[in-house]
């Protein structure tokens, strides 16, 4: 199987399901970062965190706003981090089939990549399409459930439209999963802004949308404490 990804959400049906109930927001770094540290706080960190893992659907786009923007402020956080195991998933891919014991073995991959790296939209895709190919439609629907929540997290910042209402990431590898994530194809032109935005241009659409804007001044900050 050359490609594994499943496009989950057009734009139109993206956008609808959002309209009504998501305020666009910024996030607010030093906010979220004094509520992730404070122990009495509801969005303290190593409580969420647990709650993700464990795959509570009960967690509120507040949370995860406060779980996805909250981990640049974490030790494990990397700004050019990239899973040992990725090499290895990549190899199974490039099969022209995959069998029950390939998707078995993709499976341990990611969990091993998402342990690292838990809000990589790709391999949460990738762990998502592998459990329904083996008919797991409870473990389907959790995966499910993170990707979307994790993408309205990163589209309530903004609508990618200009700097000024860039989405935030966390990795720059984000940005090219949400855009497979809403069916659009990197048009093959990306560009850094003088606003600390990254432009990725996208293939021909029917929403006549020639690309978006993604905010990474915060991970251009990271790379700076790193170089100092």
């Amino acid at each position: 199987m050359k490609k594994i990804l499943i496009l989950l959400v057009l734009l139109s049906s993206f956008r609808m399901v959002f309209a009504e109930d998501m305020k666009i927001q910024k996030p607010n770094y030093k906010e979220i970062k004094k509520s992730i540290q404070d122990k009495d706080s509801k969005f303290y960190y190593p409580l969420l965190m647990e709650r993700y893992i464990r795959m509570d659907t009960t967690l509120t786009l507040e949370e995860y706003k406060h779980l996805y923007y909250g981990y640049f402020f974490n030790d494990s956080y990397s700004v050019y981090g990239v899973s040992n195991y990725v090499d290895s998933v990549n190899v199974i891919l490039k099969k022209d089939s995959l069998l029950t014991d390939d998707y078995q073995q993709i499976i341990r991959y990611e969990k091993q990549v998402l342990e690292k790296y838990p809000f990589n939209l790709r391999d949460l895709n990738y762990l998502s399409n592998c459990y329904y190919r083996l008919g797991d439609t409870l473990m389907t629907r959790l995966q499910d459930y993170k990707l979307f929540m994790l993408a309205r997290t990163i589209t309530s910042t903004g609508d990618g439209m200009s700097e000024e209402t860039a989405w935030h990431v966390l990795s720059v590898s984000h940005e090219y999963s949400l855009l497979e994530y809403m069916g659009f194809h990197f048009g093959g032109s990306q560009k850094l802004t003088t606003g600390g935005c990254d432009y990725l241009s996208v293939q021909e659409n029917d929403y006549q949308i020639d690309g978006f804007y993604f905010d990474v001044n915060k991970i251009l900050e990271k790379e700076g404490e790193l170089l100092k």
